[in-house]
Formats: C-alpha cells, structure tokens, sequence
C-alpha cells in the first residue's frame, strides 16, 4: 500500500480530480485493500488471483496495470529492486470471472457500445420501462437515459436552461459526480471532435419531449431531475434502485428492478445502469438504422470521424428524429444537402454578379 500510496500522489498533478478519487483513491485502492485482507498476504501472486476469482476483470485489468507502473516508479526512484507485478494485467484473458452471477458483464466504458450482446434490446427496455413505473420517483430519469443515451452524471447535471424548447433539442454539456459533489464540464479526451457540447434533438411531442414537459419546470439554473427530497440525486442510490442492495451499504436491504425482473423470467440476464446508453446506442445503429457518426455526435462516444466531415454530421445529427427509422429520416438529410448546395450556389452566383459589375466599371 506504501507502494500504491506514492504512485498516486505521483499521478495526482496528472489526472482530473473525479478520476483520482473516484478510481485510484476509491474503487482501485479498495481492490488491492480487499485482496490483501481476504489473502493476509502482499504476495503479487495471492492478490492476482483472488481479485481474478472475485472482481470483474476489466477492473481488475487496470488494477493490475496500474499496480506493475507503481512498482516501475520505484524501481525508477531506486526504491524498489523489482516489479511483481509486470505483465500481469497482459495475462488475463476477457473469459468473464469466476462466481458471478450479477457482474460477469461489465459494461462500465464505451470500448463495446457497439456490441449488442451486451446490451438489452428494445422490446427488454419497454419491459424494463414498464415495471419502472411502480417506482415513479425514478421513472423519468431512467427513461430519459434510455431515450438519449447519456451517462448517469449527465443526466443528474441536467438544468432547465439546457433545454432549448424552441429549437427542439437539449444541450449535454456537464455531469455531476456525486462523490465529489462537484459539476464538470464534458471530458475533452481528444476522442469527440468538435462543439463539447452536445446537441440532442427533441422533436416536439415525441417521448422525450413528453418526458421533460411532464416535470414541474423550475429555475433556468435548477436541475431537471431530483431526489425525493427535492435534492440533486446521487448515483449510488440509483444504482441501489437498479440493482438493489443487501443492507450493508445502505441502512436496510431492497431489491433492484433488474433482479426482480430476472427473478419474474422476464429478463435472462443483469447489465449495469451503464447498460442504458449501450441500448440506446445499438437500438439507433441497429434497429433504427441511424448512421453510427450521427449516433456518436449525439452520445459523444469515441469513433472516427475526420474534422474535414464533422460539420456535415453535426448538421446531419440536429435534423435527424432519434425516434424514427433512417428511412423516414432519410429525406430530411437530403434536403439538408440540398440547402447547403443551393447556398453555396447563391454565394457563387453573387461573386460572379459582383465581378461581373466590377468588369463594367
């Protein structure tokens, strides 16, 4: 831990605030502290192993890693004479973990949103949906995740000023992190070109515009979606809704909508809250057949797009119904094109006009 301790404070100067706490002050940190317990050892190969048999192994990977660069800064600082730990994070596979009956799938990242195996389908989140209105203090923001995609900070830092009813679209340009208790700005990490603010569109009296007109509308600077307290939420009390908890985080046990839901037979398997913008991602791509670089303008998932077309899309994406089929959308974008060609066409008539009177003269 000594070891950990001094890579982190190394590290500090380099990373945003919510990831520091978040991973290597909380989740990574609590990892290692975890191994180490149930071991009673610091042996590198004890701690791999029992955090390969009982933590997801996309996690445990980055543990891992993270583990064999402290050591390479001591040996660095010559305060270590070797690594244990090297290599390690290379050596496991992406099988799944051993035990788990809830957490085998992680879907904590954007790498996969484009795998629909790890994703409820459509007709799974109208289930999931439904059975959702029993909770209906919760209702709304989950809808509204599904509906836009966006991650659960995203949509926590919602404020009524971000809703632009005129124009008929929303504007995601902040989450919450609810451990910190602070706003941030999006993440610019190079791999979203253009505006960090994202334009979603919301077509007039379609769901998301219903969703958002059914809540009490406060100040411009108030948050769209609250706590039953009249509070801003926090995540983990949403994650408890969703995946439910045994009483020993929270003051007494409940059981989350998806176990319930799994437990009826009317879902066959557990995904994360995460698994919201995945849905929403693969329900856009694959059964509503948007183009891939409209959905990643929207959601600001990581894909290629080149800066040379990344205006075309952006306009593409503000004309494009997330809740209708391409081919009803199809003729939109046309004339969209349509509009750009005959404005550059009028600017090309005008300068000759002009140059053509310049020549009179």
């Amino acid at each position: 831990m000594e070891v950990w301790d001094m890579y982190c404070e190394y590290r500090k100067q380099g990373l945003r605030e919510t990831t520091y706490e978040r991973k290597h002050q909380g989740q990574y940190k609590n990892f290692i502290e975890s191994a180490i317990e149930a071991t009673k050892s610091e042996d590198a190969i004890k701690i791999r192993n029992w955090l390969v048999e009982n933590r997801n192994l996309e996690t445990v990977t980055r543990v891992l890693s993270n583990l064999s660069k402290a050591y390479r800064l001591g040996m660095k600082n010559k305060l270590l004479a070797h690594n244990p730990f090297e290599g390690m994070a290379e050596e496991i596979t992406t099988r799944g973990v051993k035990g788990k009956t809830q957490d085998e799938i992680d879907t904590e990242n954007d790498d996969d949103v484009l795998d629909r195996g790890k994703a409820y389908a459509w007709d799974e989140v109208q289930i999931i949906l439904e059975y959702a209105k029993k909770k209906p203090h919760w209702f709304n923001l989950l809808k509204f995740k599904f509906l836009t995609g966006c991650r659960t900070g995203e949509a926590i830092a919602l404020m009524w000023c971000d809703i632009e009813w005129d124009k008929e679209r929303i504007l995601i340009r902040r989450t919450y992190d609810s451990r910190i208790k602070k706003f941030y700005p999006l993440k610019n990490d190079n791999s979203y070109k253009g505006d960090l603010t994202r334009k979603f569109p919301m077509p007039k009296n379609g769901e998301l515009w219903n969703i958002l007109k059914s809540i009490p509308q406060s100040e411009s600077n108030d948050i769209v979606f609250k706590s039953k307290q009249g509070k801003i939420i926090d995540d983990s009390v949403f994650y408890f809704f969703w995946k439910g908890s045994t009483g020993t985080i929270s003051k007494r046990a409940s059981k989350g909508i998806i176990p319930t839901l799994i437990e009826l037979g009317k879902l066959t398997k557990y995904l994360s809250p995460y698994n919201t913008r995945h849905a929403f991602i693969t329900h856009a791509v694959f059964d509503l057949g948007i183009d891939e670089k409209i959905v990643s303008n929207w959601c600001g998932h990581q894909i290629e797009v080149s800066n040379k077309h990344y205006q075309d899309v952006a306009i593409f994406a503000g004309r494009t119904n997330p809740e209708l089929p391409a081919t009803t959308t199809q003729q939109v974008q046309q004339q969209s094109r349509m509009e750009q060609l005959e404005e550059q066409l009028r600017q090309q008539q005008e300068l000759i006009n002009k140059l053509l009177q310049d020549r009179d003269k």
